[in-house]
């Protein structure tokens, strides 16, 4: 799927690419080196014994594909990392960390003949501890909690911190802090009138926070459903809400929620959220036609 994206500075050649954050693998999938020298592991809800590396890795592309971190262990390795879950974090922490480095490195080889600038911030689900090791190339900027300028005519803020869920994710605060830290950051737009916010999750009652309700009494939780039909809520942040209101920048860009699709308005500011389908290998996205002082058009896309 990051292939893709920065494939798609060629395919509708656009001036700048942006990523609104969740950009790191949720799970490990581990495969163990047996005494022998062979591999096991479990993908797809099949487990595979006694494989060769040649056997191994087309699966292990493919886990990797999917979205999960492999991780090659073994026996004594596997059995320590189970003995200590901090192991289990720290090794979590380890690949993201690697991850983020690929694809920055892959991204400044692939955009800097071309002169296009990539925008990125963190989600909610990627950890603090990965994020604070990443650092920007002339080409690909990370830009979370911080304000830097665009092009010639806008200024863009990051800001990838999100409200609780019931995924308890690692950068979630409650209201009466998120808003506050994200104030520390409106602080340093000069124009917010031809400003950019590129946050990661959107603003309350605006409709692109609408997801599904989820009973957290569950582990992992589950979708409520009332009818036969799943329950959908808002979900999206008050205090983004007002910010937006108050300030009206001329664009926000969101991610976070993966069902919504949709664009929206507060006030003169044009709210985008392209969703998510990565799961599926469908790279979902919004073509954004930008002008000095206004936003000419924008287009969702899907590919």
């Amino acid at each position: 799927m990051f292939r893709k994206f920065l494939s798609t500075a060629d395919f509708y050649q656009v001036d700048a690419l942006l990523i609104a954050g969740d950009v790191t693998a949720k799970t490990i999938a581990p495969i163990v080196q047996d005494r022998t020298g062979r591999f096991r592991t479990k993908f797809s809800g099949k487990t595979w014994e006694g494989l060769t590396e040649t056997e191994l890795k087309p699966i292990e592309q493919a886990i990797a594909d999917s979205g999960q971190y492999p991780a090659r262990l073994t026996q004594d390795e596997y059995d320590a990392i189970r003995s200590e879950p901090g192991r289990i974090d720290a090794l979590f922490t380890k690949m993201m960390i690697q991850q983020i480095h690929r694809w920055v490195e892959m991204a400044e080889k692939h955009l800097a003949p071309r002169g296009i600038p990539l925008f990125w911030i963190g989600g909610n689900d990627d950890k603090p501890e990965a994020l604070a090791q990443v650092q920007s190339t002339s080409h690909v900027r990370y830009i979370d909690e911080a304000v830097v300028p665009f092009d010639e005519d806008h200024e863009i803020l990051g800001f990838g911190w999100t409200n609780p869920s019931p995924w308890n994710t690692p950068r979630e605060l409650p209201e009466d802090q998120l808003g506050p830290r994200l104030n520390q950051v409106l602080k340093q737009v000069r124009d917010p009138e031809h400003a950019i916010y590129m946050m990661h999750a959107p603003p309350f009652g605006t409709g692109l926070d609408i997801a599904p309700k989820l009973d957290s009494s569950f582990d992992p939780p589950r979708p409520v459903t009332q009818g036969g039909q799943e329950v959908l809520i808002p979900v999206g942040v008050h205090s983004f809400r007002e910010a937006i209101k108050e300030t009206q920048p001329l664009l926000t860009l969101h991610g976070h929620i993966h069902e919504t699709r949709n664009s929206a308005k507060i006030g003169r500011s044009l709210l985008i959220d392209p969703g998510s389908e990565y799961s599926a290998g469908s790279l979902r996205g919004a073509i954004i036609n930008l002008e000095p002082k206004r936003v000419l058009s924008h287009q969702f896309t899907t590919g």
